[in-house]
């Protein structure tokens, strides 16, 4: 260091030891940032803790519910098959040629009493599941 002059070497030893000052403080701060994300964990394991027991009831009742809905909608769906079914074939029945007047309202009010039969039905059941 004979060789450089004397405003070269204070000027590196300026560099040193504001280096190692900011390697002190950026240690300082990691330091503090461990500690805290330490601290954030242990209270995210805390409040696991606590919820782990009350999510698994709630989850359980909300896939009892869907297999209720899914049910529902497939008895209704039914129904509604039912309902398409009677009213093709009353309307078979009107476009037919092969019977009277008096056959065919009798056709049509034993399919409308079957499809209102139906309808009360599903509103029953589904008054029940609810």
């Amino acid at each position: 260091m004979e060789n450089l002059s004397q405003n070269a070497q204070q000027s590196i030893v300026f560099l040193v030891y504001a280096s190692t000052l900011l390697l002190v403080i950026i240690g300082v701060v990691f330091i503090k940032l461990m500690l805290d994300v330490s601290t954030l964990v242990k209270s995210l394991q805390k409040i696991m803790i606590i919820i782990k027991p009350e999510i698994g009831p709630t989850i359980k009742e909300l896939k009892r519910t869907l297999i209720n809905i899914n049910s529902l909608a497939n008895k209704t769906d039914t129904q509604f098959q039912d309902i398409n079914k009677a009213i093709s074939n009353t309307i078979s029945a009107f476009s037919g040629s092969g019977q009277g007047f008096p056959g065919k309202a009798k056709f049509v009010l034993s399919s409308l009493k079957k499809g209102v039969l139906a309808g009360f039905k599903v509103f029953l059941e589904g008054n029940k599941t609810s």
